[in-house]
This record gives structure tokens, sequence and C-alpha cells, in this order.
């Protein structure tokens, strides 16, 4: 019951006219575009493959060639749209949304916005959106789609523009940071983009994928840093069928825990670890207790 209850809302807001999300999206990429419907259709058929090979033609090596191969077609948005349309995934942000809608703020931000999917979800909740990408083309066309709903959409140019400072109340930023060659920049850029007690929902499969070479990062050093930079996870349910993000709240961390998280998280996951955290706790009981998140201490 619950696969049917997330399916059939993430249809409603992906395909409210007709309930095909595939061919509304299609539709939409050729009134962006500016092409036959016929035309858009047939782009899409093997545009994971073709986006692929665009990859290891360009074989980008560093930040700035990476940054023109986002931006040297439009083969990614149809890849995109594929995905948006078959996968099971996208639930997530429904259970993200249905959280969200229920703790104070209404300022989004969608980090690596992608075609704009997760920003209608939060859009339609009556979220204010911005949507940050580092691609022309899909900056446009998320913006695109959100406004030919109605919605008013701030927009992000990642290239060139920063983030503003306390100006959000929730990120997503879903499947973003293993193209990213820094993404611990990222997080830490998202952390000052944040209010206090703001919430970030991160999603990054990190590791080597020859189906999907551009997860240029290939091993997990995000979460291990999280609570340093001054994130404490949160819990919240999935149901099987959703892979799941990982949650987090900004909490004011003083800088000496967030030293002690650093140590522990990224190198005493072990028995001694566990004997310094019970030694740090009693000795500084009060200290590891921020509002909202008073349960999540160095253990």
């Amino acid at each position: 019951m619950e696969q049917l209850r997330l399916a059939a809302d993430w249809t409603h807001v992906m395909a409210p006219e007709s309930g095909d999300i595939r061919e509304e999206l299609v539709r939409e990429a050729a009134e962006f575009l500016g092409i036959p419907r016929s035309d858009a259709r047939q782009r899409l058929h093997g545009a994971g493959e073709r986006f692929r090979q665009e990859w290891m033609n360009s074989a980008p090596a560093d930040a700035r060639s990476l940054t023109q191969f986002y931006n040297q077609s439009d083969t990614e948005l149809f890849e995109l749209i594929e995905w948006h349309a078959s996968d099971q995934i996208h639930y997530r942000t429904i259970i993200v949304r249905d959280y969200a809608v229920r703790r104070p703020g209404r300022a989004y931000l969608d980090y690596g916005s992608g075609i704009g999917s997760d920003a209608l979800v939060f859009a339609h909740a009556g979220f204010d959106v911005t949507l940050a990408d580092i691609s022309d083309v899909l900056l446009a066309f998320s913006a695109f789609r959100c406004r030919r709903r109605g919605f008013t959409v701030r927009t992000i140019d990642l290239k060139t523009d920063t983030l503003p400072r306390a100006g959000y109340d929730v990120a997503l930023c879903l499947d973003v940071l293993e193209h990213i060659p820094r993404p611990l920049s990222v997080i830490r850029d998202v952390h000052g983009s944040l209010r206090d007690h703001g919430l970030l929902v991160v999603h990054a499969p990190f590791g080597e994928d020859p189906e999907h070479p551009m997860h240029v990062v290939h091993r997990d050093i995000v979460t291990p840093r999280m609570r340093s930079i001054g994130f404490q996870p949160v819990d919240c349910y999935f149901p099987p069928v959703v892979r799941a993000p990982q949650m987090y709240v900004k909490e004011p961390i003083p800088r000496f825990d967030r030293f002690a998280y650093f140590l522990y998280d990224g190198y005493l996951r072990n028995p001694l670890g566990d004997r310094l955290a019970a030694w740090y706790r009693r000795l500084f009981p009060q200290r590891l207790l921020s509002a909202g998140a008073a349960d999540q201490r160095l253990t």
C-alpha cells in the first residue's frame, strides 16, 4: 500500500495531465528545446549510453573540463528524463517532503537540481524554491518546468554564483556529490547556506561504476565528516522499495566537539575510540547535547 501511495503521489506531481510521466517529460523537453515531440521522443532512446560515450570521449580531468562537459550538450537532459520516468528511487522525495512539512521554514534549496523533479514536489507543498546547478541546460529546463506549472523559482548558476548565507530551511543534494572532485567543499557551502536546525538530505552512490564513469569519487569521504562540519544525523523511515538518503540537521556544535567528531568519525571507529568517547561524555556531559539532536552524541 505504501508503494502504491508513493507512486500515485509521484505521478500526480510529475504528470498531472495524463498520468504518463515519460510522455509528459518528453512534451516538456520538446517545448523547451523548440523541437517536435517525435524528435524529443527519438532522442530519449539510448540517451544513457550516449551520455556515457560523451564522457568517455571527453575524459574531463579537472574542474574546468568537467564544467565544460556538463555544458556541451543536452544529452544529460534526456538521460535524466528516462531515469526520472522509470526509477522508484525518486519516491524518496515524497517521503522527505512529508518529513520537511512538519518542520518550521519553507525556504528550499535544490543543489544539483537536474531536471527539477524534486523541486516540483517541494513547490507543490508550498516551499519557496531555489534551483542550483552547474549545467546551463539543466538549470534552464528545471526552471522552465517549474514556471510552466505556475511556480516562481530562483536560480543559482554554480559556475559563477555563490549560495547565500543562512538562506534555507531545507536542502536536497541527491546524486550529486559523486560527480564532484571535491564533495566536502559542497557540503561546507550547503552548511553555510542553511539556517540553524535546517535539514540536509544527501544521497551519493560513491564507488566505481562502469555504467556511470562520470561518478568520479570512488570512496565515501563525506559521511565521516558530517558531524565535524556541523551536521547531526536524524532518522526517517523509508520503506524497503526506496533507497533511503542520509538526513542531517545543522546544529550549533562547539568547535572542540567538532574536532572530537573529526577524530572519532574519521579515525577512531574502534574499541579505543569507543572508550575515549565514553570518557569524553563523562567529562563533558552537556557539551554534546544540542537542540533537536539530544540523542546524537559521540557513540
